[in-house]
């Protein structure tokens, strides 16, 4: 390889590396300011919410769909077009004084993180050698768990001493470096792929948009119908999908394929949101401050980290279905404990951080090792964006839960401990879908 293209390779994985933090840093740091956003805005704890739930309903409902348009229209574009629309709207959001507009702000962001996500890896892979291609996936993976991990301590110590903006200020600083590394060293050439059904992109964005704003107003009728209504649309998208295939690839649709994302899908709907309902705990209920609860909250995601690659090492010599089945198992217990917090102290809910970290390490790794082994190689990229769609749309999800049970609920303790026994409930079907996979997969 020679220098220039050594350098250029570089330059691509800087690009890609950066603009792959924001989006995991954005949404962990987001779930420490969220209290003081509702001060701000004067809204209510279940109300603010939907700043961290629009950017995840745009993300999840069109992250298919960019990964699809990447190889339609060029992946480069389409990365390099993301990188900017996130940069631009982390710019208006210091300068704006309207809750409605900052979830605008928040849903472009959204976008904009599906068109980073759908494509940051494969502008990666299509750069470098081969003998190089395992170290920079590696590292743009690191960047990724880098930004889940400093998400609530960054964001804790910005919220306190420089104001929950100064957040946005920060994602806009480290878009736009992404964004002139990318401009200058990203292939820009056109995809080769056909362009993707325009009438099954809007369906499989509208059935995921029903199905999260449903879930966040399960207490009306109009709620459960349109849960419902999206739930059936998004299944039927499926299986037309698994007939004539124009998003996906046509040999995903295999049962412990299907076991393996659903019990990522359940994974994330149980886990993504206690950050958030932690962090208004610690904040409203023990009176700590921002920072101190950013403090605490990073312990799970710096286990997390610390034990990923171990997990996933663990994952090429033995059965992933068994470490996933293991890991999701442990988190169910880390639910269940959490339970007790408000008899115990914060050594407590310290010590339950660092089981859910220890068992979401050994669920996440394995699972997408199971599911990127059950897929053929021709297709990888319809196995990873169908996955990236399932951990989106539980993220997403897990928020929505919260917030239609605080709606419901004034109460938080009680508010609290409902949306636990929730969650509990989806970690152990998770649980028993991860383990599924694994008797289906023998079993075929």
């Amino acid at each position: 390889m020679s220098n220039q293209n050594s350098s250029h390779g570089l330059s691509v994985l800087i690009a890609t590396a950066m603009a792959s933090f924001i989006t995991p840093f954005t949404t962990s740091s987001i779930a420490i300011a969220l209290p003081a956003i509702a001060e701000e805005f004067n809204v209510s704890l279940a109300d603010v919410n939907w700043v961290a739930n629009s950017f995840l309903i745009a993300l999840a409902s069109t992250v298919l769909i960019a990964g699809r348009a990447g190889d339609w229209l060029g992946k480069g574009r389409v990365f390099i077009s993301g990188v900017a629309m996130f940069t631009a709207a982390s710019l208006i959001v210091p300068m704006i004084n309207s809750y409605y507009i900052l979830l605008t702000c928040r849903f472009l962001q959204g976008v904009a993180a599906a068109m980073i996500s759908g494509t940051a890896v494969a502008v990666l892979t299509e750069t470098l050698p081969e003998r190089r291609r395992g170290m920079g996936i590696g590292i743009n993976t690191t960047s990724v768990y880098l930004g889940l991990s400093l998400g609530p301590l960054v964001g804790g110590y910005m919220t306190s001493y420089l104001g929950w903006r100064s957040l946005f200020i920060l994602k806009a600083a480290v878009g736009l470096l992404s964004l002139i590394v990318a401009t200058v060293s990203v292939d820009l050439r056109k995809g080769l792929t056909p362009k993707p059904s325009f009438f099954r992109s809007i369906l499989t964005v509208l059935s995921i948009i029903m199905i999260i704003y449903g879930t966040s107003n399960i207490k009306a009728q109009y709620g459960m119908l349109t849960v419902a209504a999206g739930g059936i649309l998004f299944v039927l998208t499926l299986v037309i999908e698994s007939k004539s295939s124009k998003l996906l690839h046509p040999k995903i649709f295999r049962g412990r394929f299907l076991a393996a994302n659903i019990a990522a899908l359940l994974n994330y709907s149980a886990t993504y949101a206690l950050t958030i309902l932690l962090s208004a705990y610690l904040q409203k209920v023990r009176d700590l401050t921002p920072s101190e609860a950013g403090l605490v909250l990073t312990t799970q995601s710096a286990f997390q980290a610390m034990l990923s690659p171990v997990s996933g090492s663990l994952a090429d010599r033995h059965d992933p279905s068994i470490l996933a089945s293991l890991g999701m198992l442990t988190i169910s217990a880390g639910i269940l404990g959490l339970m007790l917090v408000g008899q115990k102290g914060i050594a407590y809910l310290i010590f339950m951080l660092v089981v859910l970290g220890v068992g979401f390490a050994f669920f996440a790794s394995p699972n997408t090792t199971a599911i990127m082994n059950m897929s053929p190689r021709e297709a990888y990229g319809s196995a990873t964006a169908f996955l990236a769609t399932m951990r989106f749309l539980g993220q997403a999800l897990s928020v929505s839960i919260i917030t239609s049970v605080m709606s419901l609920q004034k109460d938080f303790i009680t508010a609290m401990t409902i949306s636990l026994t929730t969650y509990l409930v989806l970690s152990i079907l998770g649980t028993f879908l991860s383990f599924s996979a694994r008797i289906i997969k023998h079993n075929m």
